[in-house]
């Protein structure tokens, strides 16, 4: 018996977890300064307090015994990126220098511009889920870097799942999607999404019969793929094909990189130097999308304890990948928290805290048990100051 179609509807641990979770700020709330006021109020000797003290940056291009020289800043990077300092990345890691983000290539015909339009009406259409509630979209909200804005992404029935949803914005240039990579096109992802149970826990079939029975919806198909009754595989590709157009906004980095830092104020312009260099961001955050798409172990897997998530491991059982999770992209961070895999937190001061820490730690001895995640070499305590850490945080701000 073939089921009534749905109407379509459109609409757009405990030190370091401390430390990085204190001042937890709603999401996109990100208060300018929030860790150099926490380090002046802290406890005397405690680790927030020991941040107000000016790091010693005199043996760094620019830097002086108590802070930057930012005259010195100002006076390195002039022009674009291939003129500025060459950043600090690790030796081996293969990395890529800023520059604008890719436009989105014109439709070659009347069909590529359909299976766009198609593609788009389909993202938006709760339809494709089994009870008409639950669309692309709806974890992938424009106005979140196509994230959702929750810890982790809720589904059909309310249904809760283990990670939160990835940002997009580096999905068109990606071949390897999920946190985890365990899908290798844009194609098999919604294909994934459409029958997750936690997601929008529907057949293939169930979902192409819906897409079928929508009339505005037959004459995108008849042009896009030269006939009304599409497939699966066809539905799935007119929805890669509008995902391949989502770019994020352009932004005051943007300017930035074009060869117009003089549009920053000095602690921005101090946060991009910063994260290119004593921060070390680098080595994961490069190139136009500031990702890398590789997949790395922060220490953040919760290995044999409660909330424990191997990663890219669950998808692969390689014990290559324990605790590996894929690099998001940082374009347009501030508006895509809670942030990590798992949301854990809600504050991006905190975050940076961590990172200044050197991130989490996974207990246990490799030597006896091969299961025990690895954090990536890449993560190091990066001794930064609480005017540093401000300063990148104004960076993220604007990416």
């Amino acid at each position: 018996m073939t089921r009534p179609s749905k109407p379509a509807r459109h609409a757009l641990v405990v030190g370091w977890v401390a430390l990085a979770l204190a001042c937890g700020s709603a999401a996109q709330t990100i208060e300018a300064n929030a860790t150099s006021e926490l380090a002046a109020s802290a406890a005397p000797n405690t680790a927030l307090a020991r941040l107000a003290a000016p790091a010693d940056n005199g043996d760094a291009l620019c830097g002086l015994p108590e802070g930057w020289d930012m005259a010195c800043l100002r006076a390195q990077y002039q022009g674009t990126p291939s003129r500025w300092p060459r950043p600090a990345v690790d030796t081996g890691k293969a990395w890529q220098e800023w520059g604008p983000v890719p436009d989105v290539p014109a439709p070659a015909n009347a069909g590529e511009q359909a299976r766009r339009t198609l593609g788009q009406a389909l993202f938006f259409d709760p339809g494709l889920s089994n009870k008409g509630r639950v669309a692309c979209a709806s974890c992938h909200q424009a106005d979140k870097s196509f994230g959702d804005g929750r810890a982790l992404s809720v589904g059909e029935d309310r249904l809760m799942g283990r990670r939160r949803a990835q940002p997009l914005f580096a999905a068109p240039f990606a071949d390897q999607l999920f946190w985890d990579g365990r899908a290798p096109s844009l194609q098999a992802q919604a294909k994934d999404s459409i029958r997750n149970p936690f997601e929008m826990n529907n057949t293939l079939a169930a979902a192409l019969a819906h897409a079928r029975a929508q009339p505005q919806y037959r004459d995108w198909m008849q042009v896009a793929y030269g006939h009304a009754d599409i497939s699966e595989d066809e539905m799935v590709d007119a929805i890669a094909s509008f995902v391949r157009t989502i770019r994020p906004p352009v932004t005051l980095a943007d300017a930035a990189i074009a060869g117009n830092t003089g549009q920053l104020n000095d602690q921005q312009l101090l946060g991009m130097h910063l994260f290119r260099t004593k921060a070390r961001c680098m080595n994961c955050h490069s190139g136009p999308l500031l990702t890398d798409n590789a997949f790395h172990d922060l220490g953040l897997s919760f290995y044999s304890r409660r909330n424990q998530d191997l990663g890219r491991f669950e998808a692969t059982r390689d014990k290559a990948d324990l605790g590996k999770f894929r690099t998001p992209s940082l374009r347009g961070v501030a508006h895509a928290g809670p942030w990590m895999h798992n949301g854990l937190f809600a504050s991006l001061p905190g975050l940076i805290r961590l990172y200044n820490a050197g991130m989490g730690t996974v207990p246990g001895d490799p030597a006896q048990d091969p299961y025990v995640p690895p954090k990536s070499p890449h993560i190091r305590a990066l001794e930064l100051d609480a005017a540093e850490i401000d300063a990148l945080v104004e960076w993220l701000k604007i990416l």
